[in-house]
């Protein structure tokens, strides 16, 4: 009842099953975390009714772009019922492999970035930057929220003022490109249409549905206009820190399988089995401290801390700095 699920009667059981397993190791982690064995807690959100190895979160986290570098590409199917945790995951976190990477000269490919002064600490929130809550649902389209959402950012940054973005025309009409609407998408073949499409959409006028339809952009009705666009050197976390001091929040590729990952609650995480050798999801990276970034999801505010992580930094934590980008409005 909390999060509003009903199910098949022959499914009931077995989702209360694996929901009071999911419980049990909740309530061991955070057990161990206020002795000190872990810097965060978990929670028994909207996700914790999958099993370990689930379908539908293997759907929702198709971005095969988001890493450069995603080891398999592979496409699950699922069958309602007897999705586990990692199919689940996979559902919502589909970001494709891109093999191609374009440095940002003017920001990060020249010899003195190092030594730009940029403050220590930075939260766009802080500044204003406060997006509402939002929610995926049962369609891979990551990597259209990361872009739009880091778009959004820059907006801001240079208006003072938010604007609420389409990633629905992404979802609809980069497949031109590449995309593969709610079946995952890159972040490079998403700034790659939008530098050609002439530009984006608001929420109001192309709203979001959750699957894939025709495209329906208008030229006459965009508000924004992507000139060009860059991505990070890989595993460079001044790179990172640098971009969003100074273009504003950046759109990054995660490795977001881990089960801890999918049920994190508050602190900062920093599981040692959330692996940076491949990423499959796509956030917006919003700030950072002297030992945190400081992420925006698409789990709604029922995951994490209203939507938000911390993440632990200076490790490449997972994968975080593998594949970053930014746009230029």
């Amino acid at each position: 009842d909390l999060h509003n699920k009903t199910y098949h009667p022959m499914l009931e059981l077995r989702k209360r099953r694996v929901w009071e397993d999911n419980l049990h190791r909740i309530n061991k982690h955070n057990a161990e975390a206020t002795i000190g064995h872990h810097s965060y807690t978990l929670r028994a959100n909207h996700l914790a009714d999958m099993v370990r190895n689930n379908a539908y979160i293997s759907y929702i986290l198709r971005a095969n772009h988001l890493a450069d570098m995603v080891r398999n590409n592979a496409y699950i199917s699922y069958t309602s019922g007897a999705m586990t945790a990692r199919q689940y995951v996979r559902q919502m976190v589909k970001l494709t492999k891109s093999r191609r990477r374009r440095i940002g000269d003017n920001l990060v490919g020249g010899v003195n970035y190092q030594q730009l002064d940029i403050p220590e600490e930075l939260d766009w929130r802080k500044k204003g930057f406060v997006t509402r809550s939002l929610n995926q649902l049962d369609c891979g389209s990551c990597y259209a929220f990361s872009i739009v959402t880091a778009i959004e950012g820059q907006l801001f940054k240079q208006t003072g003022q938010y604007t609420e973005l389409s990633p629905q025309q992404i979802v609809d009409c980069s497949t031109t490109m590449g995309n593969y609407g709610c079946s995952g998408g890159s972040l490079r073949n998403t700034l790659r249409y939008l530098e050609r499409s002439g530009g984006l959409m608001t929420a109001s006028e192309y709203p979001y549905t959750a699957k894939q339809s025709r495209c329906r952009f208008r030229v006459n009705e965009t508000v924004v206009h992507i000139t060009s666009w860059a991505v990070l050197p890989a595993r460079d976390e001044k790179a990172l820190q640098v971009a969003i001091a100074t273009m504003g929040p950046v759109a990054a590729s995660i490795n977001a399988s881990p089960h801890t990952f999918q049920l994190y609650h508050t602190g900062v995480y920093d599981d040692p089995s959330c692996s940076s050798d491949s990423v499959n999801h796509a956030v917006v990276v919003v700030g950072y401290t002297k030992d945190v970034w400081i992420l925006k999801n698409w789990w709604s505010d029922k995951w994490g801390e209203d939507g938000y992580m911390r993440l632990a930094r200076h490790k490449n934590q997972c994968g975080i700095t593998n594949y970053a980008a930014y746009s230029i409005l």
